[in-house]
């Protein structure tokens, strides 16, 4: 599994103290089930954490080493939305483990990012940069604020956004509604939700020739599928969630 289809996970911002728990399963075709992803969300007093585990499975475990990815983000809730102070990524597959933290100076308007590699458990090398661009949310929290970003998606809407973890250089995101013809189009795969979003991270999620994700949302902003298109030596792959708890 060469990249974490993390935008599967897709929640609405609520304002009270609530945990929700979210299960995506990826799969292709003959091949079955490639992997799993749970996601948590967490809110109260004020402040919020998200955490994402993905992992391959069958087949697609074997070839990637055992990958397994795990991303995070914590912050504050300020006017309703979540606004990040660490997001953080932790890449493990083969012996090998990776570890970026990236914090927020939301006031200086820059993002830094400590990355650590290890091998076998011993710490190979280490560095503290600066990203090229700042952003107010990383990947997860804008998809956890995307609702009042696009509104009811009623409305047509297609935008370039920022968010750290996205493309490397710009944080560049895209996303815009699906509508009319195109939404027909995807009906099939995407079931009668009332909302479908398009969105490009323009790195290549598992080989795909451009990151397009493809998401039917519910009426409570919850992804209930995902398309992820022209995958190399796959096609399409497809994302469904399996089980949603919410707590209070």
């Amino acid at each position: 599994m060469k990249r974490v289809v993390f935008l599967f996970i897709m929640f609405s911002g609520l304002l009270f103290a609530e945990t929700i728990h979210a299960t995506y399963k990826i799969e292709y075709g003959i091949f079955g089930k490639m992997g799993v992803s749970d996601a948590y969300l967490t809110k109260e007093g004020g402040e919020y954490e998200i955490k994402m585990v993905a992992k391959a499975t069958g087949l697609a475990k074997v070839l990637s080493g055992g990958r397994v990815e795990i991303y995070g983000s914590k912050g504050v809730i300020v006017d309703g939305r979540l606004l990040p102070t660490t997001f953080t990524k932790d890449i493990r597959r083969s012996g090998k483990r990776r570890i970026k933290i990236y914090t927020f100076d939301h006031a200086a308007k820059r993002v830094v990012f400590h990355e650590e590699n290890y091998r076998d458990g011993k710490l190979k090398d280490e560095k503290n940069e600066t990203l090229p661009y700042y952003a107010e949310n990383d990947i997860l929290s804008l998809y956890f604020n995307i609702k009042d970003i696009i509104g009811d998606c009623k409305e047509p809407f297609a935008k370039d956004l920022k968010a750290v973890g996205a493309e490397k250089r710009t944080g560049r995101v895209r996303v815009q509604t699906v509508t009319g013809g195109d939404r027909q189009k995807l009906k099939k795969s995407l079931g009668d939700e009332p909302c479908y979003l398009k969105v490009t991270i323009y790195q290549k999620l598992f080989g795909s020739k451009g990151g397009e994700l493809y998401l039917s949302l519910g009426r409570d902003f919850i992804a209930r599928k995902a398309l992820l298109k022209d995958v190399i030596m796959f096609g399409d792959i497809r994302g469904k969630l399996t089980h949603l708890e919410r707590k209070k």
